[in-house]
């Protein structure tokens, strides 16, 4: 059901062919991490939301764990499955808002990369942590990829900025509203001579803040990364946030009402 929010159009046209554009190296790197510090064997299911085209949901199937992906977006998902039968690879798909998520205790990790948190307002995201925790065995873990975290994205902000990917050239100009906490982006796309424009708006939580939100949807235990290393988090770095979903139910909250195809799986 349409909203009118940045992210229903966002992810379309020359973005599709930035968001493909990730060297196998990385994908390699990122989902030795993500398996490491969620502490999953291979045969634990594992839910990633938002999947995006589903690059590291195929790379962690391929190793044997039971991976769910759920994104909004058509397009991504349809280069998800395209790619997972090329590669033979078993994945659930579903098409869906990351705030309405239909399990109950169904997983034993979760995570969200590539900065997908904080999409919404203050109560947007608290749903989507809280229909998480509800996907979550007690005990289960999640991980949250941060760029935008504000202790360490404030410290080396950039007003403009530009970077090629593949046949694409993207220039983002960026503003921090102090006010509402959030990075107002308009990004300029350059494909082939057709340029396309979009804006995106993210809001910036502290590290006591998220863990706040965290608590209260019912996680727990917190580790703080400043790498895939491991190191821990410092000033000026992408965090990479782990919690444990608490050993008892998460309470019932509301949820908007998505009309959108599950998908197979």
């Amino acid at each position: 059901m349409a909203t009118g929010e940045w992210w229903e159009t966002f992810f379309s046209g020359a973005w599709l062919d930035v968001q493909r554009v990730f060297k196998a190296a990385r994908t390699t790197s990122e989902a030795d991490f993500i398996a490491r510090v969620l502490k999953v064997a291979p045969g634990d299911s594992i839910l990633d939301v938002p999947c995006g085209e589903g690059r590291l949901s195929i790379e962690l199937a391929s190793r044997g764990y039971r991976v769910t992906g759920v994104d909004i977006t058509k397009a991504v998902l349809e280069d998800a499955r395209r790619v997972a039968a090329e590669r033979r690879v078993e994945v659930g798909w579903h098409r869906r808002d990351m705030r309405d998520l239909p399990w109950q205790e169904a997983f034993d990790a979760a995570f969200c990369f590539w900065g997908s948190f904080g999409y919404f307002d203050d109560e947007g995201n608290k749903a989507f942590l809280a229909a998480v925790a509800r996907t979550l065995k007690p005990g289960g873990r999640i991980l949250i990829d941060m760029p935008n975290v504000a202790e360490g994205l404030l410290p080396r902000f950039q007003e403009r900025d530009w970077w090629p990917s593949g046949e694409v050239i993207t220039l983002e100009e960026r503003r921090y509203d102090h006010v509402t906490s959030r990075v107002e982006v308009d990004w300029t796309l350059v494909k082939a001579g057709q340029v396309e424009t979009k804006t995106s708006s993210m809001r910036v939580y502290t590290y006591r803040e998220t863990c706040r939100l965290l608590t209260e949807v019912g996680f727990t235990g917190f580790d703080a990364l400043g790498s895939l290393t491991g190191e821990a988090f410092k000033l000026g770095q992408r965090l990479y946030l782990v919690a444990t979903k608490a050993h008892v139910s998460v309470p019932e909250g509301p949820v908007p009402v998505t009309e959108v195809d599950q998908g197979p799986g």
